[in-house]
């Protein structure tokens, strides 16, 4: 069976009342599936703070602050042909915080923002957009009828 090392925590908060009610450890743990040690752990930290769950505040800090990360989101969408190697510059020279291109690419992606490739079209020439302003008098007083004829 799989242990885990920070298992879901609807089931330990139920463990510290069977702890509560007598039973040990090693019993909780082989009946939720964990080690005896994630019990133990959870059993401390309950008599601590009287919360079986995780403490918040736990884990690695983030590289960026909510303004920082506003700022990579504001400076992307202004200059929307920014990689993530140049907002990582613009952002170290406005702020001073030094992340690396991947930090970039989280943050935009948690704003839906995504890299995408350019639409590769024919160039527009002058004799083009001529042809198509001639196209487009000719066709200025159609009615819709006229236009339901019409496939694109």
């Amino acid at each position: 069976m799989r242990k885990l090392r920070h298992p879901p925590e609807e089931p330990l908060s139920c463990g510290c009342d069977v702890l509560k009610g007598g039973q040990t450890q090693a019993e909780v743990a082989q009946a939720i599936g964990v080690s005896q040690s994630v019990i133990s752990r959870i059993w401390n930290c309950f008599l601590e703070t009287g919360s079986a769950g995780r403490r918040p505040g736990q884990g690695r800090r983030r590289a960026t602050t909510a303004n920082e990360d506003h700022y990579l989101v504001l400076t992307a969408r202004r200059h929307r042909n920014m990689n993530a190697t140049l907002l990582q510059q613009h952002l170290r020279s406005a702020t001073g915080t030094t992340v690396s291109t991947q930090t970039v690419r989280n943050r935009l992606h948690g704003v839906f923002l995504y890299a995408r490739r350019p639409m590769v079209c024919v160039r527009l020439t002058s004799r083009h957009r001529c042809e198509r302003r001639e196209w487009a008098a000719e066709h200025v007083n159609w009615r819709r009828n006229e236009w339901s004829n019409v496939l694109f």
